[in-house]
């Protein structure tokens, strides 16, 4: 049905809307057409590797500040021991240690792995100083070692 002018075709589509989308959706869901489509995204990408490359890594940095945001809500967002709650200086610890062990049996996706498993207890929220202190101190922060010297 050809349309005298821009015009018409659109009242056309916003009186028939839903029913064209539904159409829509329905053929893009053909095997075929799928099939197809991801030929054409493949050899896009081919071509244009390093538009994909620049586009990965600004989305990847993206979807790691929401992961680290979600983590950081759950787990708090100032360190527990110095009260540090600069976001870019803060981080997640091992509260009974073994962190190398257990990022080596994640690969090092501490932060998706947290979010995947709900949060579980036995996290902390620290500030570097105090995660590295902790470590280099036998698993007790130089803040809480001088705290109670003081008591």
């Amino acid at each position: 049905m050809p349309y005298k002018t821009k015009e018409d075709r659109k009242k056309n589509y916003d009186k028939k809307k839903d029913e064209i989308n539904k159409k829509r959706r329905e053929y893009g869901k053909r095997p075929e057409v799928s099939r197809r489509k991801r030929q054409v995204e493949k050899r896009w990408r081919e071509k244009n590797l390093d538009k994909v490359k620049i586009w990965n890594k600004k989305f990847k940095k993206i979807y790691v500040k929401k992961i680290k945001d979600k983590v950081f809500d759950n787990y708090g967002r100032t360190c527990v021991c110095c009260g540090e709650d600069i976001k870019e200086f803060l981080t997640i610890d091992h509260i009974d240690g073994n962190g190398t062990k257990h990022r080596k049996k994640i690969n090092n996706n501490l932060y998706i792995w947290l979010v995947k498993n709900n949060f579980p207890k036995g996290f902390q929220t620290l500030c570097f100083n105090c995660n590295w202190g902790k470590h280099i101190n036998g698993g007790i922060c130089p803040h809480q070692e001088k705290k109670n010297s003081k008591d």
